[in-house]
């Protein structure tokens, strides 16, 4: 029962078809708990993120026990939020679309266990999302999707290449070690700059000279791959001894070496997707995850791609780090096209893009 009332199992599944009005989204991936409510198909009538950011500062990165603790202490909070702010009973919603992975698997098991109860309770269906394919219909809303695009994955765990066309998404490639997101707060931590490490060197490279540090960029192979691991290494040897592992008194100012920093990898990736956009012959780069929020990524990647005859799309930047009314879209998607979960679905923080 929710709020006292009674499971509508029966009286829904009976007219529940393959259009779905009210799309419950739900997002425990990592820290964030959220729930969003979709109305079709491009209307967010609500979307409530509670974060645990705070709680991992001090450690300098996300501990799995305190992220999924948060999520379970969250979730029925933020699911109630989200309900009354799209002003809708529980009994109004049609579907449910939750994170299946890639992530953290004590957070994805309470968004999954959580979805499948109220999908039972209700009888909806419900409908396992990868998170990252969700990342990229987060371009979407309002706007109408390129039948042939390329994505840029950028996040802390993950960064990759797709193809995507007439809804699939096919990988091309991937780092082979470090995600661009992991490269940038393991950066900032060797500069001394805290936690999370993306939003405080974007903003600390304005100050910056982007030149007064070369990097060398990784020999990758295969074509589309990425590594981020060897500039990390470099950050840390610019700015301690490699023998005595002591702080050097000559190391470059940290506002020039995170300007440098942001300046190579920003242009690795942009190099990357233009030319993933010239081997698929296609003239939209999509991009998706936290990283996408990155200002001089924002703006180099336009620029570049622009000058090559190729759009670039951007999600709002509420909708650039985890959220779930973008779990709600692709969810809502997949229905459309067939697809439902069954009630034995659990968390897979391995979960590959089919």
């Amino acid at each position: 029962m929710i709020n006292g009332q009674r499971s509508t199992r029966n009286k829904k599944t009976s007219r529940v078809a393959r259009c779905a009005r009210h799309t419950l989204g739900v997002e425990t991936s990592c820290d964030e708990t959220a729930c969003a409510v979709l109305k079709g198909k491009d209307t967010i009538l609500s979307n409530i993120v509670s974060s645990s950011l705070f709680r991992h500062k001090k450690f300098g990165g996300v501990v799995p026990e305190i992220a999924s603790r948060h999520c379970m202490e969250q979730i029925q909070c933020v699911f109630h939020e989200a309900l009354a702010e799209a002003k809708i009973q529980a009994s109004d919603l049609d579907l449910i679309a939750v994170t299946r992975g890639p992530g953290l698997i004590g957070s994805l098991l309470v968004g999954v266990a959580f979805a499948k109860a109220l999908a039972y309770q209700l009888g909806i269906p419900v409908v396992g999302v990868n998170h990252m394919e969700a990342h990229l219909v987060a371009n979407f809303f309002g706007r109408p999707e390129p039948k042939r695009y390329i994505g840029l994955l950028v996040s802390g765990g993950h960064t990759m290449l797709t193809y995507c066309e007439k809804g699939k998404v096919r990988v091309m490639g991937e780092t082979v070690d470090d995600a661009v997101g992991e490269a940038y707060d393991k950066a900032a931590k060797i500069l001394g700059l805290g936690y999370p490490g993306g939003p405080v060197l974007d903003q600390l490279s304005k100050q910056g000279n982007p030149q007064a540090v070369h990097f060398t960029k990784p020999k990758q192979d295969p074509r589309f791959a990425f590594s981020f691991s060897g500039i990390k290494t470099a950050v840390l040897y610019l700015t301690q001894d490699f023998k005595t592992g002591k702080p050097k008194s000559d190391a470059p100012a940290a506002k020039d070496i995170a300007a440098s920093f942001q300046h190579a990898v920003i242009g690795w990736l942009a190099e990357k997707a233009i030319d993933a956009c010239e081997f698929k012959g296609v003239s939209d780069i999509v991009v998706g995850g936290g990283v996408s929020a990155n200002s001089y990524l924002r703006e180099k990647l336009t620029r570049d791609a622009a000058a090559k005859g190729v759009k670039v799309w951007f999600p709002p930047l509420v909708l650039s780090t985890d959220n779930a009314a973008m779990i709600a879209r692709r969810g809502f998607e997949l229905y459309q096209n067939g697809k439902r979960s069954k009630l034995n679905m659990t968390g897979n923080p391995g979960l590959r893009i089919s």
